[in-house]
């Protein structure tokens, strides 16, 4: 290999790196620029209602879950859209398939495996139709049964269509949540009876720098009243927690225990410019 030919190997291959470096740098702005955006959830309260037959209406100030197969997002207030990683119908369209967990032999649903063709179809075909139903936010199901990497790309693809993501139950993650807490495309944290602590998701969220992230505890009154009386007052301790129960079966309703309350950060005050004054010799 002469000069001519070296000289051209290396030009070509500081023309990637330089392209690696310039993506890696457009990703990280677009991540921070996202995060820098405030979050319309704090503060609010939210309705669980991913056990409920049908559409609703939702309330004024108020973020509305709802289940899979719901058609249109509530009219009032915020929408989120339930989804699922597992085959929610068992319908075998998106093998190839797992040993289903217990939670999935409970629900009597196909546990996808990741590393097949259905897996992406699962997602994106939820994400087209969350968005066709005018979603701007959805949750995924399950996510405690796969690896951190597995979900990262599901929040990756659900940011491509346009959806944020609400993270279910992170605490219960291989490394205990911190991978999906820390995504910008994460805007608030549902967890489940013996998914975490209040405590413990405060720990979480500051860990990934985002210490406001809004946390909603949720439960429902067959096995969960305990536990939401157990949790509720430490869950007052915190800024953007709350804290629900459904009186009416699997989160067929919501009823508050704890509002989430919402630090109010006053900006500092304006700097007022030296004046100098001089005197006319």
């Amino acid at each position: 290999m002469n000069l001519r030919h070296i000289l051209a190997a290396h030009f070509f291959a500081a023309q990637i790196l330089t392209g690696f470096v310039c993506a890696t740098a457009l990703v990280h702005d677009a991540g921070a620029a996202e995060l820098a955006v405030p979050n319309i959830l704090v503060g609010k309260p939210l309705r669980y209602l991913i056990g409920a037959d049908g559409n609703h209406a939702g309330e004024p100030g108020t973020i509305t879950e709802v289940g899979y197969d719901a058609a249109r997002k509530p009219r009032h207030g915020i929408g989120v859209k339930y989804a699922n990683l597992f085959d929610e119908k068992n319908s075998g369209r998106y093998g190839p398939y797992l040993e289903p967990s217990d939670t999935a032999a409970q629900y009597n649903e196909g546990q996808i495996d990741p590393r097949g063709d259905g897996w992406r179809r699962n997602v994106t075909e939820q994400l087209a139709r969350a968005r066709a139903q005018g979603f701007a936010y959805i949750e995924w199901d399950n996510a405690d049964a796969y690896a951190p990497d597995d979900l990262l790309g599901v929040i990756d693809i659900s940011r491509a269509h346009g959806l944020r993501v609400i993270a279910k139950n992170p605490g219960l993650l291989d490394d205990g949540g911190d991978a999906v807490v820390s995504h910008p495309n994460v805007h608030g944290i549902i967890v489940e009876k013996g998914a975490g602590t209040p405590e413990a998701m405060d720990r979480l969220r500051t860990r990934a720098g985002r210490p406001m992230l809004p946390v909603w505890f949720v439960g429902f009154d067959q096995d969960g009243r305990e536990w939401v009386q157990e949790i509720t007052e430490e869950a007052k301790r915190y800024a953007n927690m709350g804290v629900t129960i459904s009186t009416d079966g699997e989160y067929v309703n919501a009823v508050d225990v704890a509002r989430p309350w919402q630090v109010m950060i006053e900006p500092p005050p304006a700097v007022q410019p030296e004046i100098q004054l001089t005197r006319n010799k």
